[in-house]
């Protein structure tokens, strides 16, 4: 678990997240691939920083060997907001800090 204000350590992604991931696919889409859907979104892994909400760091594949990592807010109330994307990543990419 994550102290408040770190960012916890990377683990897989489980169900809850990739169900978050759904919810904000569209946008995800939108910010970092334009008007083209992805052939795929699956979700990883995950990195968490407790702020008031919660901030999930998510490695999505989207492709063959094509990654983005997708920055997700939740707040108290449980509304979701896409706060970053980081497009054209790979695998070997580390999932880290991003704003």
């Amino acid at each position: 678990m994550a102290m408040c204000g770190g960012t916890g350590s990377v683990r897989p992604a489980d169900p809850e997240v990739q169900a978050i991931c759904d919810q904000v696919r569209s946008e995800v889409e939108k910010t970092a691939n334009g008007s083209n859907t992805f052939s795929s979104f699956e979700a990883v892994s995950v990195r968490t920083q407790v702020v008031a909400g919660t901030n999930y760091f998510v490695k999505v594949k989207t492709g063959d060997d094509a990654f983005v990592h997708v920055r997700i807010y939740q707040d108290l109330s449980q509304k979701l907001e896409v706060s970053a994307v980081k497009a054209n990543q790979k695998d070997a990419d580390s999932l880290e800090y991003f704003a």
